[in-house]
């Protein structure tokens, strides 16, 4: 059974009350649903720096990866959030090199971060919306007011 696809974009980063780590808030374009997905504080960082367009004065790794896609001639076709185990979520990049296509599972902060960079979509499991947040508003009731809500400019279209 083929399902339909699920577009996300980043929304914002909170940080979660007990861990004190940061989620990224990936707003999707099923209605008022967010899939809060856990990262470390370098991937946060790392994720802000493209959503808000900042420029370090020497590339990031996600900008070096995205460097050896375009010198190489690799397509980034979409990163895709796949599937929860516990409080995990798995991740993985689709690519193309002229007319081969592959796959890498990689971390969910990885995908995400060279999505944006490479401004490709990142698409997200239509089963995990089942167990997504209902909305921006439930998860600041359950998590608190800690969020930084980001405004991307990165893509063309709303979702």
């Amino acid at each position: 059974m083929k399902h339909t696809i699920t577009v996300a974009e980043v929304q914002g980063i909170a940080l979660d009350r007990e861990s004190q780590l940061p989620i990224v808030l990936l707003k999707t374009s099923h209605p008022g649903r967010i899939i809060p997905i856990p990262v470390g504080p370098s991937e946060a960082s790392a994720i802000i720096v493209e959503v808000e367009k900042v420029h370090p004065p020497r590339p990031l790794t996600h900008d070096l990866i995205a460097e050896l896609f375009h010198r190489h001639n690799f397509s980034l076709l979409y990163s895709e959030i796949r599937d929860r185990i516990e409080d995990t979520y798995t991740a993985f990049i689709h690519y193309r090199r002229h007319f081969r296509k592959h796959s890498m599972e990689v971390r969910p902060s990885d995908a995400i971060a060279l999505a944006l960079r490479m401004e490709a979509p990142i698409h997200i499991n239509p089963l995990l919306l089942a167990e997504a947040e209902h909305s921006l508003d439930v998860f600041r009731h359950l998590h608190g007011d800690d969020i930084l809500l980001l405004e991307p400019d990165y893509r063309d279209h709303a979702v």
